[in-house]
């Protein structure tokens, strides 16, 4: 028994170093493979070669892969993080008041008659002619122009992506003012006395011509327009981050009315040294009721850049846009006159014809609109180039995620339009100007 006991002992440890030298000579070979992963799995089979009878070589799971050798791990791309949700649609609405660029109109219905030298009399003989000599009182009166006024404005827009970069937007505004005047207390008086000049050093007054008008009406300034943009936003602009950039289309119309109401009386008025028989004084009178309009409506397209920052709950946002386009303008005069006017007669004073009242009524009726001032009036129309730039600047404070309140300084300036006050002047054509209005307005934002 001893015996066959040293036997099975001599047997296995012979094994043991046949496996362990196998194993060495493998590790040998494993030195000369020059790609790492495949060196790494010859040193697994060499290992294992080696293990107990009883254990399991390690067996790598991935189909196709060597013994033991460490799998790939399978590519998986990264995803970009989420947009956050956030409200796409905002609304606001704004109201304050507004100051509009003086255009004083200068109105009269008298013309003040010219005074004249001695005026040949071939009837009269004896007389050298006859002499005017006129005087005017306040010739001609300057109305009020409405140049503050009252009205609002609205905007809406919606981001056309979740990430809120391109956005459509369009807003309307419209804003009106008002004036009156009064100027009875002032009225517009021109005399003319007509004389009869006997000797290069002798005149005799014959009579005195008197009309007196007084003015009333009133201005009406009416401001409007609407714009649509296409909006995006521009990529980091230095310290500020969000600057938005924008282009569209502008139409914006200015229409400013004048009505007055004129009453106005002439009077002839005899001497009464001339010993003429009588009734020899008469007096015609008018009243009317005239509308003086002048209408701007500009188009074009507009570029502009919106720059907004934030403190907190706190903002700050400036808007500036630039148009150019067409002024189409358009001068109308419309009125009524109501009239009475004294029947006449022709005498001769020394072979000098003179006119003075005759018997009946009055003749009475109406007639179209009177001329402004010294100037006859017609419709007429315009067109001409203008620029016209806009803006704000809002401050404004977030009560909520949704809801803010809002407080900004608007302008607008119009390069050529006719303004009504100097249109008075101009009967033929239709004069320019520039045209400012500026307001302060508070309001909401709502996003949602």
């Amino acid at each position: 028994m001893k015996r066959m006991g040293m036997i099975f002992l001599n047997v296995l440890a012979g094994s043991a170093f046949a496996l362990a030298t196998a194993s060495q000579a493998s590790a040998t070979d494993c030195k000369s493979i020059v790609d790492s992963m495949t060196r790494l799995a010859c040193y697994d089979r060499a290992a294992n070669a080696a293990a107990p009878s009883g254990r399991i070589a390690a067996v790598n799971p991935v189909q196709g892969a060597a013994l033991n050798s460490v799998p790939e791990r399978p590519f998986v791309k990264a995803l970009a993080p989420a947009v956050a949700p956030g409200p796409r649609f905002w609304f606001e609405a704004e109201g304050g008041i507004y100051g509009f660029s003086k255009n004083l109109p200068v109105i009269s219905s008298t013309a003040a008659p010219a005074s004249t030298g001695p005026t040949p009399i071939p009837t009269a003989p004896g007389f050298i002619g006859l002499v005017t000599i006129s005087t005017v009182t306040n010739p001609l009166a300057t109305g009020a122009a409405a140049d503050v006024g009252g009205g609002g404005s609205y905007r809406m827009g919606y981001w056309l992506n979740p990430e809120r970069t391109v956005a459509v937007e369009g807003s309307a505004f419209f804003v009106q003012g008002r004036s009156s005047f009064d100027l009875s207390g002032t009225p517009t008086t021109v005399k003319t006395r007509t004389f009869v000049n006997t000797t290069p050093d002798t005149f005799v007054g014959l009579f005195d011509d008197t009309t007196t008008t007084t003015l009333a009406g009133g201005m009406r300034d009416t401001l409007y327009g609407a714009d649509a943009n296409f909006r995006m936003k521009a990529p980091y602009f230095g310290i500020l981050p969000n600057f938005d950039v924008m282009v569209g289309v502008r139409y914006v119309g200015l229409d400013e009315k004048l009505t007055a109401s004129a009453n106005s009386v002439f009077t002839r008025t005899y001497q009464p040294a001339l010993g003429l028989p009588q009734p020899t004084d008469f007096s015609n009178s008018f009243s009317s009721f005239d509308s003086f309009r002048i209408r701007n409506n500009f188009i074009g397209p507009q570029v502009g850049f919106s720059a907004e920052q934030h403190w907190g709950r706190f903002w700050v946002a400036n808007e500036n846009k630039l148009a150019v386009g067409a002024m189409i303008e358009d001068v109308s005069v419309s009125g009524s006159t109501a009239f009475s006017a004294a029947q006449t007669r022709n005498i001769f004073l020394a072979g000098i014809p003179i006119t003075v009242v005759a018997p009946g009524a009055p003749l009475t009726g109406t007639a179209g609109a009177l001329p402004f001032g010294l100037f006859g009036q017609g419709n007429r129309d315009k067109t001409v180039f203008a620029v016209v730039p806009s803006g704000n600047i809002k401050v404004g404070y977030d009560i909520t995620d949704m809801l803010s309140l809002t407080l900004a300084y608007n302008y607008l300036y119009m390069s050529s339009v006719g303004r009504v006050g100097d249109q008075i002047a101009s009967p033929t054509d239709i004069r320019q100007s520039g045209f400012f209005a500026q307001g302060i307005t508070a309001g909401v934002k709502a996003k949602f």
